[in-house]
């Protein structure tokens, strides 16, 4: 990008999926809007159906998909299935439930192919940085964690390690293994709910939400897809962020996509005039720290676009690109200059929507 100006304000880069939907918007639909909180966060639903709609079986049977994720995939419930799986004994099978066991597979493909630089069992090493259910960077006398503590968190977490039996659903527990989900339970979730309501409720027509991750599927009454502005990355300004009027905003038509979007901004905490962000490296074992400010990721899978964004925050703005491009991800990469400021930068995929 060249330098801030006034005429950078108005700028917008618009992307479009290659392949529409010839279907005909529903006669006499309505856009219906839904709501709630799930995983710490917030989700909302628009739907297309009829004026008359009944929304209450619609909105229960959306939380209960979310309720059901929380039950499988939150470290942050003791009972948990993910929570009894941390604290099982070395060397003990589990049998996992389907999606749980599908979220485990698909993060350790990821692990598998990024080299680690998304790693589902990093749980320690998130708990250690402040992040995770106990300890957090935000209680009364919270410190960074020291070298020999991250590295006994490094030595605790591992993909390597994790041995699974496809054919009966079972995980091994390695010993003081920490699974965390966090960065690939939301995506699934928004892609559950997808079809959920295809199936249950016939609802094809939805935008979905929940933290930021989001999937649109359909046309609205007024045959327009579901346009969303994506996610801009702020300047940080010692402990406080504004935003950067140079780069483009975003906007694309979410029509049988999926968006999710990982960023040094989101959760962090400072000390010392140091600046630690959530997205945890877990080959080093420390908060990211290369620049790079922002990763958004366009997929069909809510939940791959999720974990490829966390992948791609971590590998960084040299090693980020050059991934995506070899697997020809879309994805828009945001970093941070010497003096604050923001440039931004493309897949071959992604700009191939613009």
């Amino acid at each position: 990008m060249g330098s801030p100006s006034a005429a950078a304000d108005s700028l917008v880069r618009v992307l479009v999926p290659h392949a529409l939907d010839a279907r005909a918007p529903a006669l006499g639909g309505h856009v219906h809007a839904l709501a709630g909180r799930t995983m710490g966060t917030t989700w909302s639903v628009r739907l297309v159906g009829p004026r008359a709609l009944k929304l209450d079986p619609i909105t229960q049977a959306i939380q209960c998909e979310f309720d059901e994720v929380v039950a499988q995939m939150s470290p942050w419930e003791p009972d948990s299935d993910i929570s009894r799986f941390n604290r099982a004994p070395a060397g003990s099978w589990h049998v996992l439930p389907p999606a749980f066991f599908e979220v485990l597979q698909y993060g350790l493909t990821v692990a598998r192919d990024s080299g680690g630089a998304y790693d589902p069992t990093a749980g320690a090493l998130v708990g250690a940085w402040g992040f995770g259910p106990q300890g957090r960077h935000d209680e009364p006398g919270f410190a960074p964690p020291s070298p020999a503590a991250i590295a006994a968190a490094r030595a605790s977490s591992g993909w390597q390690h994790i041995e699974v039996d496809a054919s009966t659903r079972r995980v091994r527990q390695p010993g003081r293994v920490q699974l965390d989900l966090s960065a690939i339970a939301k995506g699934h979730a928004v892609d559950r709910v997808a079809h959920m309501l295809a199936q249950r409720f016939k609802v094809e027509d939805a935008l979905i939400e929940v933290g930021g991750e989001l999937r649109g599927s359909g046309i609205k009454p007024d045959g327009q897809p579901w346009w969303v502005a994506l996610e801009s990355a702020p300047q940080l300004n010692g402990s406080s962020l504004s935003v950067d009027a140079s780069l483009p905003q975003t906007r694309i038509a979410l029509h049988g996509l999926c968006v999710a979007t990982s960023g040094d901004y989101r959760r962090f905490f400072q000390r010392g005039g140091a600046h630690y962000p959530h997205t945890i490296d877990p080959r080093s074992g420390q908060p990211i720290a290369h620049g790079l400010a922002l990763v958004t990721v366009l997929h069909e899978s809510c939940m791959a676009a999720d974990a490829l964004s966390t992948a791609l925050t971590v590998l960084g703005p040299v090693d980020g690109p050059a991934w995506a491009e070899q697997r020809g991800i879309a994805a828009l990469f945001v970093a941070r200059r010497p003096d604050g400021s923001l440039e931004d930068r493309m897949s071959s995929a992604f700009a191939a929507l613009a």
